[in-house]
């Protein structure tokens, strides 16, 4: 399998994946089992809850929130990497209501509305920026209306101020988008993406966080979906909309603010124009904007037809999606 964030260290695959655990146990001195312990304490499990475990690994978390669940809950775990999910299968046989599927958490996941709790332990900060929020979108998508997200990772906190004893750890052992998420705010962000009602406990010096967040009611109607083509996921894609690698999809919300939602690779980027332009527009029929470098006349006619917005822009997509909102 291969690696779409090189940098990251939450993808883990091959021997890391299969000794894992005993990996895990090693590096906290054995501390890991009654923290994750207390932490699942802390979700306050009900017996007939249903929780999706993003980036679930080996299934160890899952066994131990699936012991506060009555036969009428269930567990569903999402994983990418085969070797943990092997792992998964055997840890949980003994739960009936346990089960793991094998799909990538930052790509659309296959619910809606369908749990009252998402958790996702220590796998949010080994990913981009744009790459975290279109997670935290999925969560969204997948909870119920005052359903719970829970955010185990590290806390915000400023990296050149550690003890030399855990600075140095961290630099050697951690992924450089480590370093971006602990000086984000995670709260405003959660916020931001409709959820609120937010709880934070804290471990390890106050370097380590449970963020605890609830869903809430977002107006679907007020909120436009956008499209724009890209190849280097900064600018816009300067030839023909079909052409492009990705489609990057973008939500405004009441005529204020962008955020991206979703990538989406573009099966039709290598086929001849004229054979693929319908399937490209398929690929975005859900949204009501197109922004694009260009666009050609029967392309225009037909995009016009369903309802679509076009605006005609090159460069930069967030200088550009700035200007646009002014012309909304």
């Amino acid at each position: 399998m291969r690696k779409l964030y090189p940098e990251s260290k939450v993808e883990v695959m091959g021997f890391m994946a299969r000794y894992y655990d005993i990996g895990l146990d090693i590096a906290t001195f054995g501390r890991y089992l009654p923290f994750i312990k207390e932490v699942i304490r802390m979700l306050k499990i009900k017996p007939d809850d249903r929780i999706l475990d993003m980036g679930a690994g080996t299934g160890r978390n899952a066994c131990l929130m699936a012991k506060y669940l009555s036969e009428k809950g269930e567990l569903i775990g999402v994983d990418v990497s085969k070797d943990m999910i092997a792992q998964f299968e055997k840890r949980c046989t003994d739960f009936p209501n346990v089960k793991i599927i094998n799909r990538r958490i930052d790509q659309a996941l296959p619910y809606k509305n369908d749990f009252n709790k998402v958790f996702i332990s220590f796998v949010l900060h080994g990913f981009p920026q744009n790459v975290r929020e279109v997670i935290i979108e999925n969560a969204f998508q997948c909870l119920k209306e005052n359903g719970e997200f829970f955010i185990l990772d590290y806390n915000e906190f400023l990296w050149p101020k550690l003890p030399f004893y855990l600075r140095l750890p961290f630099k050697m052992l951690e992924c450089p988008y480590a370093f971006d998420f602990i000086k984000r705010d995670w709260k405003q962000i959660l916020e931001s993406n409709n959820f609120a009602g937010f709880e934070e406990f804290f471990f390890f010096k106050n370097y380590v966080r449970l963020l605890k967040a609830k869903k809430c009611h977002s107006n679907k109607e007020d909120r436009v979906r956008v499209a724009i083509p890209t190849n280097d996921e900064i600018n816009i894609f300067p030839k023909m909309l079909g052409m492009a690698k990705y489609m990057f999809i973008y939500e405004m919300e009441n005529g204020a603010k962008f955020r991206l939602i979703e990538k989406r690779n573009n099966p039709f980027a290598e086929t001849m124009q004229h054979l693929k332009t319908l399937d490209v527009y398929e690929l975005i029929n859900d949204c009501s904007v197109i922004i694009s470098a260009h666009i050609g006349k029967k392309g225009i006619t037909r995009l016009q037809e369903r309802g679509m917005k076009i605006f005609f822009r090159k460069g930069n997509i967030q200088e550009v999606l700035i200007k646009v909102i002014e012309e909304f």
